[in-house]
C-alpha cells in the first residue's frame, strides 16, 4: 500500500466535516477539492502544511490541522563497471 503524505490532514478534516458542517450542500465534496489541492500544491522541504475550515468565513469556525512536510532520501551507491 502506497501512503499519500497528505492522508492524516484530510482524515482530520473529514472528521471535523461530518461532526459539524453535514448541514452545508456538498460538505464532502470539500475533501475532495482539498485532496487535489494538496496533491498538485508544489509544497518545499521542511513546509509547515495546514488546512483550515473550508466555511471558517461563514460560521466563525477556527478548526486547523498542520502538519510539517519533510523530505527523506534514502542514501544510494553508485556501482562503478570495473571494465570501464
Amino acid at each position: 500500500m502506497k501512503y499519500i503524505w497528505y492522508e492524516p490532514l484530510l482524515q482530520a478534516l473529514r472528521h471535523h466535516i461530518e461532526q459539524n458542517h453535514m448541514d452545508q450542500e456538498d460538505a464532502l465534496a470539500e475533501l475532495n477539492y482539498t485532496e487535489e489541492f494538496l496533491f498538485y500544491e508544489p509544497f518545499r522541504n521542511n513546509e509547515t502544511v495546514s488546512l483550515t475550515c473550508p466555511w471558517s468565513i461563514h460560521c466563525n469556525c477556527s478548526w486547523e490541522v498542520a502538519g510539517d512536510l519533510t523530505y527523506r532520501f534514502k542514501p544510494t551507491t553508485h556501482k562503478v563497471n570495473k571494465n570501464e
